[in-house]
Formats: structure tokens, sequence, C-alpha cells
């Protein structure tokens, strides 16, 4: 209940992740102490009051210069999505390609190391484990996964998309592009409250290379 109280928090403030984050920290200890203190969770936040009062005073006290590079980080927050609608679109074409062969005809890659791969970096994300990610992402890949960027994606979809229920249909091949050969799994998951198809790509050392989700 705090985390996703908080969450909602977040999302309403109007300043840089920086000052974010220092707001997220003085809210988990405020609500924590008041725990401890004897206070049900439920009860502290019912006191202090809805998301919206909580951001709204925090946006008040902002100065100019803090609300100025907020809107400084959202612009580029915007070409960046853009620039991911454009990835996805490229390797929509690229997927139509005839590059691609089934999996299990591979010389390069084994099905099933392949499939466990692709599940580990599932539960990874889901988990948070956004260090194990980007250790197991080919260089370019991994500056881009954050937490921020990967809660704003899955915001996209559903805000809270809770516990993982089972795994769908799961298709695997070996593409191949500009001489590269990728092993690429595209697999359904239900979640509680989403239903998420997640595109996952690995080069020939098996290094994550592309990670999709919608």
């Amino acid at each position: 209940m705090k985390e996703k109280y908080i969450k909602q928090i977040m999302k309403l403030l109007t300043c840089s992740k920086k000052r974010k984050e220092e707001i997220k920290q003085q809210l988990v200890s405020d609500i924590d102490a008041a725990v401890t203190s004897g206070e049900k969770e439920e009860d502290v936040i019912k006191r202090m009051g809805t998301a919206k009062k909580i951001a709204d005073a925090f946006n008040q006290s902002f100065s100019p210069e803090e609300v100025k590079a907020y809107k400084k980080e959202l612009r580029k927050r915007r070409v960046l999505d853009i620039v991911l609608v454009m990835l996805v679109i490229a390797f929509g074409l690229w997927w139509m390609m005839p590059k691609n062969k089934v999996l299990e005809d591979s010389d390069r890659f084994q099905t099933a190391t392949v499939e466990a791969q692709a599940k580990e970096v599932v539960q990874m994300l889901d988990n948070g484990d956004y260090d194990g990610l980007r250790k197991m992402a080919v260089d370019k890949l991994a500056p881009m996964i954050n937490e921020e960027e990967v809660e704003h994606a899955r915001d996209n979809l559903a805000e809270d998309w809770g516990k993982l229920l089972n795994y769908g249909s799961i298709y695997m091949v070996e593409s191949v592009q500009r001489g590269q050969h990728s092993a690429v799994v595209q697999m359904s998951i239900s979640y509680e409250n989403a239903s998420v198809t997640y595109t996952i790509s690995f080069d020939k050392n098996m290094k994550l290379n592309g990670l999709w989700m919608k």
C-alpha cells in the first residue's frame, strides 16, 4: 500500500528525478517512523491525505529553476518515447524480413538455453534487478536499462501488473540482420492485472541485445 501511494505521488511531482528521489526517501522515512510508533500503515496514509494533496503541496514549494529543469527533462523523455516508437516500427519491419528461421534449426543457439534465459530476463524485470540486467546486456543497451525508463514503459501498459500468473505462447527464431545473428524470443505472459507480450533478443554470445514489451 505504501509503495503504491508513494508511486502515485511521484507521478504528480513537477521536479527533477534527483529531487523526486529525495522526496521519495523522505516519505518512506515519515511513514515508517509513524508505523514504528504504533500507527497502522493505512491510518498513516489516510492522515497524510490523498496523493494529489501531497504532490500539490510539494509542487508549490519548488523554485522556478526546479520546475524549468523538470519541463526540460519531460521534453527529453517525450523525445525518447518517439524514438522508442520508431524502434518498435523498425523492429516490426525487420521481423517480417525473410531472414528468420525457427530456432530448432539453428546451429548457433540452443532452444532450451534461450528460453530459460528469456524467462530469467522477465523475472529480473519483475524483481527490479536492473544491475543484473545491465550486466547481462550488450554495451549499447545497458545504459538504457534503469528503473525510471522500465517503470515508465510498464505504466504505459498498466499501473499495477500484479503477480505473474503464467506463460502463454512462446515463439523463438534465429534472425540475421546485417550479418549479425540473434536469437529472438516472443512470449505472452499473464499477470494479475495485465497481459504482456515480451520480445527479447540475444546476440551470438547470449548477451541481451533487445528488449520490448507491449
